[in-house]
């Protein structure tokens, strides 16, 4: 894509990825860290069933999160080795080794953040590697937005899942569940850029004063300053869920103030 469409952000539409084969796996790279954006690369990866994915297959220079979008497989980051299914979420520190196998009789699809960890940056000596999205242990709630022209009468709740009180360093991993009706406030980050994507069901995001469809699977990139949000608008007896995850880019630490959470790197 143009990198002139992204001077202020894109929705990316998972239908319209660009995939390659790495080393038994195809991957897409629809948002490159200098190219569309100032530092961070989204990556999306299908795993056939018996294949693997490391993290030496595009470098380990990077602080690295990832999200299981779908299937069932095995994981490593560092030492630690746990068995994944869609919606476990693992964080690999700058030059730790990560690794996801499909060994469990289907495909895995992952979508991943990566992003240089500043210089002097601080680090935890023992961060969270492995979570869930749907961990409510850190909750957000009755965030409103920061965005005057926007009004939210029926805020969503964030779990944070990755973050400073986890050990993050710069990246982040927040997962919003908007309930049929309810808005994740419409807000910008002074210094970060923001990217995250549909996890489960259909609803909107808003892009710089625009409302866009926005469905499981589709990437929103946000650059800083430029406001941004999701809404779930459906209603009724059959309208369900809507679930996006991602963060801002390096962690904004006005979200946890906001929260009444310390923003420092445990």
């Amino acid at each position: 894509m143009n990198t002139n469409t992204f001077h202020k952000g894109a929705v990316l539409k998972v239908k319209d990825f660009k995939w390659e084969e790495v080393r038994g796996c195809k991957m897409a790279k629809p948002v490159s860290a200098g190219e569309e954006s100032e530092n961070i690369t989204g990556i999306v990866v299908d795993i056939p069933e018996g294949e693997i994915w490391e993290s030496c297959q595009i470098g380990f220079s990077h602080e690295v999160v990832v999200v299981v979008h779908r299937g069932n497989g095995t994981a490593t980051v560092d030492n630690t080795c746990v068995e994944v299914s869609q919606f476990a979420t693992l964080y690999s520190p700058t030059g730790t080794n990560y690794s996801v196998e499909a060994n469990k009789g289907e495909e895995v699809r992952l979508y991943i953040w990566q992003s240089k960890l500043p210089d002097q940056a601080k680090v935890s000596t023992q961060p969270r590697l492995i979570n869930n999205l749907f961990n409510n242990e850190t909750v957000f709630e009755g965030f409103k937005g920061n965005d005057p022209t926007q009004v939210n009468e029926r805020p969503a709740n964030m779990n944070f899942l990755f973050w400073p009180g986890t050990g993050c360093a710069h990246l982040s991993l927040h997962c919003g569940i908007q309930e049929p009706g309810q808005n994740f406030g419409v807000h910008q980050h002074p210094h970060a850029e923001e990217l995250f994507i549909g996890v489960e069901g259909k609803g909107q995001v808003h892009l710089d004063g625009e409302w866009i469809d926005f469905e499981a699977g589709d990437i929103l990139y946000s650059r800083e300053k430029i406001f941004h949000g999701t809404r779930n608008p459906y209603t009724g007896p059959e309208a369900k869920r809507f679930v996006t995850c991602g963060g801002p880019v390096p962690f904004d630490p006005n979200f946890y103030l906001w929260a009444n959470l310390s923003p420092e790197v445990k």
